[in-house]
C-alpha cells in the first residue's frame, strides 16, 4: 500500500507542474534541431500532388460515369427505339425526279 501511495505522490507532483516547468527540461539544442529539419525537408511540389490525387480522381469519376451509364440504360426500358404510329408518314414517300 505505501507503495501505491508513494507512486500516487509522484504523478500528483508531475502533474501539477506548470507549463514553463516542462519546456525548460528539453535538452539544449531541441527546438533548433526541429526547425532544422523543418527546413530541409524539400517542398511538395505540385505535380506530386496532382499524382498522388489523379487515381482518386480517376477512378471516382470514371465510377460517377459508371452509376450514370446505369441509370440511362434503367431508363431506356420506358423509351421505345422504333418509332411509332405518330411518327410514321400517312404516304407513301415521293420519288422526285
Amino acid at each position: 500500500m505505501n507503495d501505491f501511495h508513494q507512486r500516487w505522490q509522484t504523478l500528483a507532483t508531475s502533474a501539477r507542474r506548470t507549463h514553463s516547468d516542462i519546456a525548460s527540461e528539453l535538452p539544449f539544442g531541441f527546438a533548433t534541431r526541429i526547425v532544422a529539419q523543418f527546413q530541409e525537408t524539400p517542398a511538395e511540389s505540385w505535380a506530386d500532388l496532382f499524382a498522388a490525387l489523379g487515381l482518386r480522381a480517376v477512378l471516382t469519376s470514371a465510377v460517377v460515369f459508371c452509376v450514370s451509364a446505369v441509370l440511362v440504360v434503367w431508363q431506356m426500358d420506358v423509351v421505345s427505339l422504333t418509332p411509332t404510329w405518330v411518327d410514321a408518314p400517312l404516304s407513301p414517300q415521293l420519288f422526285l425526279p
